[in-house]
């Protein structure tokens, strides 16, 4: 994939060394010729195209993955919370142990 991003960049690079054509030149071409760079143009079009396609859904797939960890974030707070609620009941159980032992013991 690297590669391709590569190639089209340098060819990106070598069309706009070349000089832009002008109107009457693209007068003076032939039909055939004419169609030809149509074609090319529409091939290119295709070719971004799917790029867009491929960025897009990479781009979709980044989206939910920080979608996933935030879900993640938000249920390792709730499992803290948990956690702290369950060793303050632990806290007050043995508190009450103690007590009623030290009652018992008197």
């Amino acid at each position: 994939m690297r590669n391709e991003r590569d190639s089209d960049q340098k060819k990106n690079k070598r069309d706009q060394d070349k000089p832009a054509e002008k109107k009457s030149d693209l007068v003076k071409m032939k039909k055939k010729d004419l169609l030809e760079i149509m074609l090319a143009q529409s091939k290119e079009i295709d070719r971004l195209r799917d790029r867009v396609s491929e960025l897009e859904a990479e781009l979709e797939n980044r989206e939910f993955e920080f979608l996933k960890i935030g879900s993640i974030a938000e249920a390792s707070l709730a499992v803290t919370n948990i956690f702290k609620e369950a060793d303050e009941a632990a806290r007050i159980y043995l508190d009450n142990v103690r007590r009623i032992y030290e009652k018992q013991s008197k």
